[in-house]
């Protein structure tokens, strides 16, 4: 399968590959470079997001920027995921 890159880079997934992946308008993919390629890979999302940040904390740990915290658990959890 193959797509044509059109007007600053951009391309058009077909049909077929957005519903298998659930990738949709608005949607976030992480690009990789591998030896020769490039790589999609589709960010997860959450339908409740505070699910994801269950164990992220815990009570003893005082935090002084907790969104950062919460961020940097998130992008742990994802890179997990797509290894």
């Amino acid at each position: 399968m193959s797509v044509e890159v059109g007007k600053y880079g951009r391309i058009i997934l077909p049909k077929e590959i957005r519903e298998r992946y659930g990738v949709d308008e608005k949607s976030r993919v992480i690009i990789r470079e591998r030896v020769g390629e490039i790589v999609l890979i589709p960010v997860a999302r959450y339908d409740r997001p505070t699910e994801a940040l269950y164990g992220s904390s815990r009570l003893e740990l005082q935090l002084d920027r907790p969104k950062e915290f919460a961020r940097q658990h998130i992008r742990k959890k994802l890179a997990e995921e797509i290894l």
